[in-house]
C-alpha cells in the first residue's frame, strides 16, 4: 500500500524545474494504430510533498486524441483544460495557448510529505499517458503545483514550471495528407497545362 501512495505523489510531483523540484521528461512517442502514444515520467526531489489537488500540467498537447489521456498512478486523476488551472503559472518564455488542450494530472490521496522533511532519496514515477495524432516534438513546457516539507517553509505551498517535448502543433502533414495535396497539385497542373496550350490558328482563305 505504501509504495502505491508513494508512486501517487510522485506522480502528482510532475513537474519541476526552475529549482528542479520535478524533473519530467517525455519517455516514448510510439505509433498506436494511426496515432502515437506519447508516455511520460519523471522524478521528485526529496524536500517535496503534495497535498489533495495539487497538479501537473503538461500544456499545449497537440494533436490531442479525445479520451485518451490516462495516469496509472493510484490517488492521480487525469482530465483536459486549454487553459491552466487557477494558481499554476508559466515561468521564462513558456507560454499556453487557448487552441491547444493541456494535459492535467491532479493528486486526490491524503497529504504526503508535505512536513519534516527533506525525504531522500526523493521519487521516481511513470505512467502518465496520451494519445497524439502527431509523431513530431517540440520542446514545451509544464507547471506543478507541491507542497515544500522542510525549513522554514515547510509545509508552504509553491509552483514550478519546466520544459519538456510535446507534440508540435505545425507538425509535417501525415502521408494521407500528403496525398490529397499531391492529388490537388496534380490536377492544378493539367488544367494549367491544358489553358497554355495555343489555339491552331486558322489558315487565310
Amino acid at each position: 500500500m505504501k509504495p502505491l501512495i508513494l508512486g501517487a505523489v510522485a506522480a502528482l510531483a510532475m513537474t519541476g524545474t526552475a529549482q528542479a523540484a520535478v524533473q519530467l521528461s517525455l519517455d516514448s512517442a510510439t505509433p498506436s494504430g494511426s496515432n502515437f502514444q506519447y508516455s511520460y515520467s519523471g522524478h521528485v526531489t526529496p524536500q517535496i510533498g503534495f497535498a489533495t489537488g495539487d497538479q501537473l500540467v503538461i500544456v499545449d498537447f497537440a494533436g490531442y486524441v479525445p479520451g485518451s489521456i490516462s495516469s496509472s498512478i493510484p490517488d492521480i486523476t487525469a482530465s483536459i483544460s486549454n487553459t491552466l488551472p487557477a494558481g499554476l503559472s508559466l515561468g521564462g518564455s513558456l507560454t499556453d495557448s487557448a487552441t491547444l488542450p493541456d494535459l492535467v494530472f491532479t493528486y486526490t490521496g491524503a497529504d504526503f510529505h508535505t512536513t519534516g522533511g527533506p525525504f531522500p532519496p526523493g521519487f521516481d514515477f511513470t505512467g502518465l499517458t496520451a494519445l497524439s495524432s502527431i509523431g513530431t516534438t517540440v520542446n514545451g513546457g509544464f507547471a506543478v503545483s507541491g507542497v515544500t516539507n522542510n525549513g522554514a517553509n515547510a509545509g508552504v505551498s509553491f509552483t514550478d514550471s519546466g520544459r519538456v517535448d510535446v507534440p508540435l502543433a505545425s507538425a509535417v502533414p501525415e502521408p494521407a495528407i500528403w496525398a490529397m495535396l499531391m492529388t490537388g497539385f496534380f490536377g492544378l497542373g493539367l488544367m494549367l497545362r491544358r489553358k497554355g496550350r495555343k489555339q491552331p490558328m486558322a489558315l487565310a482563305a
